[in-house]
């Protein structure tokens, strides 16, 4: 049997054949999830519904890409990598802790949205918004300031109690080459292929919330000349949350009216507001301060 190593994230013990030196190391007999190397026909099984990338079935999820490689994801408690040969392990990894790992954890039933997330005062504060708005790079600004990472690119809701929960991801920030450099980072640039890595995940062991957490407000980034929040009503909430909901045009049809009740659920306990923040990394520790004050 092959080696596994353990860790822990997002509430789940695992088992992986595939060294994760992001993840939190953690000892553990009976895994949530394994994480093994094999292969597989990503066209078995009845077409329930597919796309670019992906094809899901009754029984698995299927992500693929020409220059990665296939993964399978059954049941929400088992992966299975077949990767390209000479796959960079850094590139392999990206994927297995980012869209992979997000498709498993919608499986097992989460709200998943693709956001950041940070502690404050125990409760947690989540960034949305398009991809290159700075969502992991405002979650580094919290970090900076002492406040714990709680997850990042992606965030998972337990919505089965009456609070909403946040189980913490795992202790890194998936930052480009400017916010690492701006952040004190190894800003060293890496290349896959002749090309560059834009975005690698750097640790944030030394302030990383490690328990369940309720969430307490979710804030949607936009770029604007000056920093300001404002309120988002009714509808258009609810609009946000599909936004950046993760996989929402991967959904089955059948998903789609439980998933908006989610949201209208989500949102009569947790508010949402328009958070514009200026382009320049040099502006964004007044964020702090305005969220800090707009949470009380």
């Amino acid at each position: 049997m092959s080696k596994m190593y353990e860790y822990k994230a997002y509430g789940l013990n695992i088992h992986s054949e595939i060294f994760l030196p992001e993840l939190a190391v953690l000892k553990s007999e009976n895994p949530d999830l394994i994480i093994r190397n094999g292969t597989f026909d990503i066209y078995e099984g009845k077409t329930v519904v597919e796309g670019d990338y992906f094809r899901t079935t009754d029984q698995a999820i299927y992500r693929f890409w020409d220059d990665v490689g296939e993964f399978k994801i059954i049941n929400g408690n088992e992966i299975i990598v077949n990767p390209i040969p000479q796959i960079n392990d850094l590139v392999l990894r990206s994927f297995i802790l980012g869209t992979v790992m997000a498709s498993l954890l919608y499986q097992r039933g989460l709200f998943v949205l693709h956001c950041s997330a940070v502690n404050i005062d125990n409760q947690v504060i989540a960034f949305l918004g398009n991809k290159g708005y700075g969502k992991s790079t405002t979650a580094m600004t919290f970090y900076r300031e002492g406040y714990p990472i709680v997850a990042d690119d992606y965030v998972a809701i337990d919505m089965e109690n009456k609070v909403p929960m946040i189980q913490p991801g795992f202790p890194s920030l998936r930052l480009s080459h400017i916010s690492r450099e701006y952040g004190n980072f190894n800003p060293e640039k890496i290349y896959y292929n002749d090309y560059e890595i834009d975005k690698i995940h750097v640790p944030v062991v030394n302030s990383f919330s490690f328990k369940p957490l309720p969430l307490k407000k979710l804030y949607v980034l936009q770029r604007g000349t000056e920093l300001n929040i404002s309120n988002f009503k009714g509808q258009e909430a609810i609009m946000k949350l599909v936004e950046n909901t993760f996989g929402i045009s991967r959904f089955k049809k059948s998903d789609y009216p439980e998933h908006l009740k989610q949201c209208a659920s989500l949102l009569n306990q947790v508010d949402i507001s328009l958070l514009e923040v200026p382009e320049s990394l040099e502006e964004l520790y007044k964020v702090v301060r305005l969220i800090k004050k707009d949470i009380g």
